[in-house]
């Protein structure tokens, strides 16, 4: 399947978290969490949606679906994410291991909706 971009997820300290960080997590954000990890977003979606309302549950149902080409969904998540309190400690990227760039995301703006669409 391809991808705009890929999604990264790192530790407060900025390091690049793997699956198996997740492995030990049994609540539906962090099986969501590391189906992201995996590639397999289809299937870090489904997880997503069943887990509790938060920031970062919007956040990356939003990136999922932008990077799926489902503009106007993940808008729409986004969107919701800017109205949900975070819960975790992690920050998210947009990565393309083709040019070797990052963007992390730290708040949802208004701009990062034009820096997602451009890529």
């Amino acid at each position: 399947m391809r991808v705009r971009f890929r999604v990264g997820i790192y530790d407060g300290e900025g390091r690049r978290l793997a699956k198996d960080h997740f492995l030990s997590y049994s609540t539906s954000l962090h099986r969501g969490m590391r189906y992201v990890l995996e590639f397999k977003y289809l299937e870090a979606t489904k997880w997503l949606m069943l887990a509790q309302d938060c920031m970062e549950k919007y956040l990356l149902l939003g990136l999922l679906n932008i990077a799926l080409g489902q503009e106007r969904e993940g808008i729409d998540f986004l969107q919701e994410a800017q109205k949900q309190e975070k819960t975790t400690c992690y920050i998210f990227a947009v990565e393309k291991p083709e040019t070797g760039s990052k963007l992390f995301i730290e708040r949802i703006e208004a701009s990062l909706l034009d820096s997602l669409l451009s890529l």
